[in-house]
């Protein structure tokens, strides 16, 4: 009985230790990130069989778990995720919206000071002064132009940095993720109970990783955790940790795209099966905002220049000579140069010829913002409108589309062969002035009218307003304006939804919290409680010892 006493008080005495160690270690971690509130699980130990019945041999500490719903964690990492897409997305898109609705800096005032030149010559055709203030204000719009194209430029080179930035990052998780694996594998099979501080620090880890990128989590039966992104590519495979890398584009060198290597595997591109998070966000920038605003600059720097110019061609100058290109020619097969990417894999040596073809007499109006790409299949090309997928197939590979004359050039297509069309990604950005001196505007309507004659001059004011872009319904400024609206409209809406996600962030966080945070109150009762525990198991000590002395004394007697 004394033995069974003393079993009783030690195991009485262990437990409230356990339990005031437990109880210490979440008040210790009540600030630590990721950190899951334990417990102690005790359990009776079996009982003794007398004549009297069953008497008990006190307590044991079956475990220490934490609290942890994976539900509710499932749910924080997926709202971690969704808020760090948009908010990614809207502070890039914010960035876009500021520069091209500014009213001073955008191309609105750059745009009109130009006609009021071009007016002030209708209004004075022979005044030196107003044609050179006609040609300043070109280059003033010129400028603007390239000014916004190397604005939207150095956005993409920010968004491939950040996208650089975030792979090491995420790289850098998963090796964390994968090693935490491997030490919780060994920790199961060594103890035979979960390692909780491993647990939460993995946790911790992924919920990091998702915010970075959308993932999916697969936990085993040997207490390891897989990892995967996009539509199903390991990121972690038990305690082994694949790679991102950020790769130039298999057609345009200065698009970047997303690849994942595993082992010594040739790295595969994930870049369009991956959504979620910052890169998500980055990435959905990139093809939603960015490529489409600096393309429909471009068409309206093209659409500029071509009815300009064509305009201008038909006047004469004060010399008497035909009106020559105001701004540099678009129209002609140079902007080929710069606006077509061979695929690497591609084995044929095809020189591509891209120009922007107004033969029709309406090109202007019927340019598109869209990249397009051509394919070769041996015996037919395909021309695709990546705006809306829309395909046009011909075996001689000559195309006029959309204002566009697109044909092989030069060289030999190779069955295979595949390359991605890009008209306006640079127009913006390379336009400029040709003329240099104001003698060479074209105002007069022609050589035998008169240095006085302002019939040029007019028409070419005349175009201001002129519905010559989007399908002849919008003039430069309707063109321009468009591009604002919809910037507008895209960073409006992603605002709207990356608050509305913040304040789902804050119930999922908070949902988590309620069950695996530590409460202070709580765990100041429980101390109390194991500490009452423990004097009482000690009381049964000194009780057992006055058993012994009494029984020792008895036998002396």
């Amino acid at each position: 009985m004394a033995g069974g006493l003393l079993g009783i008080a030690t195991s009485g005495l262990m437990a409230a230790q356990r339990g005031l160690a437990t109880t210490g270690h979440n008040i210790a971690n009540v600030n630590t990130d990721g950190y899951s509130r334990q417990r102690t699980e005790q359990v009776e130990r079996l009982p003794s069989f007398t004549g009297a019945g069953f008497v008990g041999n006190g307590v044991d500490v079956a475990s220490i778990t934490r609290s942890y719903d994976s539900f509710l964690n499932a749910q924080l990492r997926s709202s971690l995720s969704a808020h760090g897409e948009l908010e990614t997305y809207h502070g890039m898109a914010s960035q876009v919206d500021n520069f091209i609705a500014d009213p001073d800096a955008s191309l609105s005032p750059s745009l009109q000071s130009f006609f009021n030149s071009v007016q002030d010559v209708v209004n004075d055709p022979t005044s030196i002064a107003a044609r050179r203030v006609m040609l300043t204000e070109g280059e003033t719009l010129v400028q603007r132009l390239n000014t916004l194209n190397g604005r939207m430029d150095e956005l993409r080179s920010q968004v491939n940095q950040s996208l650089s930035t975030n792979i090491d990052e995420i790289n850098g998780l998963a090796r964390g993720i994968a090693s935490l694996n491997e030490r919780i594998v060994v920790a199961y099979n060594q103890a035979g109970k979960p390692p909780n501080d491993l647990l939460d620090q993995r946790d911790l880890l992924t919920e990091q990783l998702a915010q970075k990128v959308g993932t999916s989590l697969f936990e085993q039966k040997d207490g390891s955790l897989n990892v995967f992104i996009g539509s199903g590519q390991a990121l972690v495979m038990g305690s082994t940790a694949n790679q991102l890398s950020l790769q130039n584009s298999t057609y345009d060198p200065n698009q970047k795209d997303i690849a994942i290597t595993a082992g010594g595997s040739v790295a595969v591109v994930v870049t369009t099966a991956i959504s979620g998070g910052e890169i998500g966000g980055l990435l959905r920038f990139g093809s939603e905002v960015l490529d489409p605003a600096q393309n429909a600059l471009g068409r309206i720097a093209a659409g500029l220049a071509a009815t300009f110019n064509a305009q201008h061609s038909l006047g004469s100058d004060l010399n008497g000579n035909a009106g020559a290109d105001f701004f540099s020619d678009v129209t002609n097969a140079a902007i080929g140069q710069y606006s077509w990417f061979g695929r690497q894999t591609n084995s044929g040596n095809a020189i591509l010829s891209v120009a922007f073809d107004n033969s029709a007499g309406n090109g202007s109006s019927d340019l598109t913002a869209s990249d397009y790409r051509l394919d070769y299949d041996g015996a037919n090309y395909t021309l695709t409108r990546l705006s809306d997928n829309t395909q046009f197939n011909n075996a001689t590979g000559a195309f006029a589309i959309d204002g566009l004359a697109i044909g092989i050039g030069g060289g030999a297509v190779a069955a295979g062969d595949s390359f991605l069309i890009r008209p306006f990604r640079r127009v913006a950005g390379d336009l400029s002035v040709s003329l240099t001196d104001p003698r060479e505007i074209a105002a007069a309507g022609s050589p035998f009218a008169g240095p006085g004659d302002n019939t040029n001059a007019r028409a070419l004011a005349q175009l201001q307003t002129l519905p010559s872009l989007l399908g002849g319904k919008a003039s430069y400024q309707d063109a321009y304006n468009e591009i604002v609206g919809d910037v507008g409209t895209l960073t409006h809406a992603a605002d709207i939804d990356s608050t509305a996600q913040k304040q789902l962030l804050d119930h999922a966080r908070q949902a988590r919290d309620s069950v695996s945070g530590v409460n202070l109150d709580e765990e100041a009762a429980n101390l109390l409680r194991y500490q009452q525990a423990y004097q009482a198991a000690a009381q049964l000590i000194p009780a057992l010892n006055s058993m012994f002395d009494a029984l020792i004394g008895a036998i002396r007697r």
